[in-house]
């Protein structure tokens, strides 16, 4: 995707957003000034000035008018009329107000508190009319100066209210486009993170986007590239196991053969339990060959778990262990207090993880010393776990090893491992366990040597009704 044509930028998009914001604002505060001007011009507001006008016209009608001017006082205005000794006659002062416009009258001082003024009329009866007004905008009706602020302050609460506005649309409408440009950006790297590579290339009306959507694009067809290479390789490799699981049967098959043959035979004791061992090791071999033809071809089985006593899983335990420990040619002690309890579990699992585990212990141990296996029932909680637990007499775990050795693809140090492997037998028990609600338990023995062990849950009550 090319960036072609003139493109907005995000500078001149935010550029034009603070113009018209500006520009709108100007409108606005000028928009309210015209009307509270108008408002005048139309009568519904009186001018600022409005008393001091209405006073100067109607002078003389308050000097001849006596003691009752009010007709001639302008709207909102206050008076008293007060004989030349202060007594105040008549008006709409009231009585703290009467002292006070009378003080400022004697010291001819005009201005009264809160930005009000005085003004002195003197009759021609000789009685002074005092009248206080103030230089603020009010409504023509009373009633409106009652409920309203001064038109002063509801043209400042109209402007803030417009101004508000006038920042939310504005921004609302910015936003909107700018999201609209960003959706197409997030468009396009939904359908990279779902690997959905065969989308058209799109554009933007801003650059900045444009150049990230072209950015993207490259990044699709490179990733295109490589999803292709890979599962190039992941079916060579799947073909290649796949023939690896077929070659592997034929040398199988004529073990198979060769070892019922010698069963057919006159064999000792020990020859015959060796051949029995062959031929019950191809069996599990051709069940994980056609696991890996299951997997390979996407038809994996699932897990099957059945009812099984403590009992009879411990004795299978037992069996294993002994078969490991007589191929290594060392010696194996064997402590069981095993629990009469049911489970539910894959058996195939467990035996897995228990050999994982058997493999790891004779690897480490010293060969004169052997292995330790040890079944038993433990109670952690109000849960009652059969543990099966292998000891070596090796060099034991490092701090290291206690942190990561259940990890995948850990090798561990050197010091307890003499030999190249996968670091998967610790990871793949722990997998089994946690799957059938165990888990695995590995440290260091107080007499030496490492201890690694499987901690299967019993059957509850709670479990079996599910």
């Amino acid at each position: 995707m090319e960036v072609n044509g003139k493109k907005e930028t995000l500078a001149g998009l935010f550029l034009r957003f603070a113009v018209l914001f500006c520009v709108m604002t100007v409108v606005i505060v000028g928009g309210v000034t015209l009307l509270l001007i108008g408002s005048s011009y139309l009568g519904v507001t009186l001018p600022a000035n409005y008393a001091e006008v209405q006073l100067n016209k109607n002078m003389q009608e308050i000097q001849t008018a006596g003691e009752f001017p009010e007709q001639w006082i302008p709207k909102g205005c206050t008076y008293g009329v007060y004989t030349v000794d202060g007594t105040c006659k008549s008006g709409t002062f009231s009585e703290n107000e009467q002292e006070n416009a009378w003080n400022h009258y004697e010291k001819k001082n005009i201005y009264a508190s809160n930005g009000e003024y005085f003004r002195f009329i003197k009759q021609n009866t000789g009685d002074i009319c005092i009248v206080k007004y103030d230089l603020r905008m009010k409504y023509s009706l009373k009633m409106l100066n009652d409920v309203l602020p001064s038109p002063e302050v509801l043209s400042f609460i109209l402007d803030a209210v417009l101004f508000i506005l006038n920042a939310v649309f504005l921004s609302r409408y910015f936003a909107k486009k700018l999201n609209r440009q960003l959706g197409e950006l997030r468009g396009v790297t939904e359908k990279i993170a779902e690997n959905d590579l065969d989308f058209p290339e799109k554009s933007s009306e801003i650059l900045e986007i444009d150049e990230v959507m072209n950015s993207l694009s490259h990044l699709k067809s490179a990733l295109k590239d490589s999803l292709n290479r890979q599962w190039d390789m992941e079916r060579q490799k799947q073909e290649q196991l796949s023939s690896l699981a077929h070659d592997i049967k034929t040398p199988l098959t004529i073990i198979r053969g060769n070892a019922e043959l010698l069963e057919e035979g006159k064999l000792s004791a020990e020859n015959m339990e060796c051949t029995e061992d062959i031929l019950s090791n191809v069996k599990d071999i051709e069940k994980y060959l056609e696991r890996m033809r299951q997997v390979l071809s996407g038809r994996e089985q699932e897990r099957t778990e059945e009812v099984i006593t403590c009992t009879s899983l411990g004795e299978m335990l037992r069996e294993t262990a002994c078969k490991f420990a007589a191929v290594k040619k060392i010696p194996v002690s064997f402590q069981a207090e095993v629990p009469d309890r049911e489970m539910l579990c894959c058996t195939s699992d467990m035996l897995r993880a228990w050999n994982n585990l058997l493999s790891n212990a004779v690897e480490y141990t010293e060969k004169e010393k052997g292995i330790e296996v040890r079944i038993q029932g433990k109670r952690q909680g109000n849960q009652e776990y059969l543990v099966a637990s292998v000891r070596d007499f090796g060099s034991g775990f490092t701090e290291k090893d206690l942190q990561y050795a259940d990890s995948a693809f850990y090798s561990g140090d050197a010091s307890r491992h003499d030999r190249t492997h996968q670091g998967l037998g610790l990871a793949i028990a722990k997998k089994f366990l946690n799957e059938q609600g165990g888990f695995l338990q590995y440290g260091n023995h107080a007499d030496g040597g490492g201890e690694v062990s499987m901690w299967i849950v019993c059957w509850n009550e709670t479990k079996r009704k599910a």
